[in-house]
């Protein structure tokens, strides 16, 4: 009889500690609550630095308040200075990319707040690190042809940021495999095999050269044959015979040269007669 008292008294006591500690956690998330309040009205009025205390306070209250995390990330940028190497915005920064990574954890695939992720490392030039992070992202996501075609295309703009051309490119070839009838994933290779030829011509040989424009034009002129009236890529088309006649020139061929340029007008003339048809519809 006594030991079952004892049972009873015990299972009593399990109990109550169990309700108390319930009670604890919703007050607990009341007071979080209340400090992302708190933190958002001292955002509100410019308070950035205050209000992330009260954002640190919710989280510390309820670690699970992905609001909390955001909202610390945007006040964080807030107080950053874009370009800027002054520990204080490196630490800003730190601050932003921290709390937008743990709001990612939480509610992973918002695509507004990864990007302005993405932005946050490539401002402060942490390129390999946004690289990896995106292409975690790619491993765990890809079974998703949409959601790997944008981590794609996310990572081919760090690698261009970065200055890496032969892995920005790897990364749109990759891009476009995957998403064939996309004329725009076509168009950005066309317009970064220009970019590169056009700007960089001391850096790459002549075959390489004539390599990357030949490439252009075909993703170009597939861009064109998915998309009616896409002057923005026969815009570059003629930019690319133009990089073409150049490397006519530089061989002496004033026929293919003649060839080339000719090539080059009569695609410049059709992009304006788009653009022109394009904005009259508008």
């Amino acid at each position: 009889m006594m030991r079952r008292q004892r049972i009873g008294v015990a299972a009593l006591g399990a109990l109550f500690v169990i309700l108390l500690t319930g009670c604890e956690t919703v007050v607990n998330r009341l007071k979080a609550n209340y400090a992302v309040k708190q933190g958002n009205d001292l955002y509100k009025a410019q308070g950035y630095l205050k209000s992330i205390e009260w954002y640190r306070y919710a989280t510390y209250l309820n670690p699970d308040l992905e609001v909390a995390y955001k909202n610390a990330a945007f006040a964080y940028m807030g107080e950053y200075k874009p370009g800027s190497k002054h520990p204080k915005d490196l630490r800003y920064a730190q601050g932003a990319i921290d709390n937008l990574t743990r709001y990612l954890e939480r509610v992973p695939g918002d695509r507004d707040v990864e990007n302005y992720l993405l932005t946050m490392y490539l401002q402060t030039e942490r390129y390999d690190e946004a690289a990896a992070y995106f292409q975690e992202q790619l491993k765990a996501r890809d079974s998703d042809p949409a959601v790997a075609s944008e981590m794609m295309l996310r990572i081919g703009m760090i690698y261009a940021k970065k200055g890496d051309f032969e892995s920005s490119l790897e990364w749109y070839k990759k891009r476009a495999e995957i998403e064939k009838d996309n004329p725009e994933a076509l168009y950005t290779i066309g317009v970064l095999c220009w970019d590169k030829v056009f700007h960089s011509p001391l850096t790459i040989d002549f075959d390489r050269r004539k390599q990357l424009i030949d490439m252009g034009l075909d993703y170009l002129t597939r861009a064109t044959s998915i998309r009616d009236n896409y002057f923005e890529a026969v815009a570059y088309i003629n930019l690319l015979y133009r990089e073409k006649a150049k490397l006519a020139q530089q061989t002496g061929n004033v026929e293919d040269f003649a060839k080339y340029m000719q090539e080059a007008d009569k695609q410049q003339k059709l992009a304006l007669e788009m653009r022109k048809k394009q904005r009259a519809k508008q």
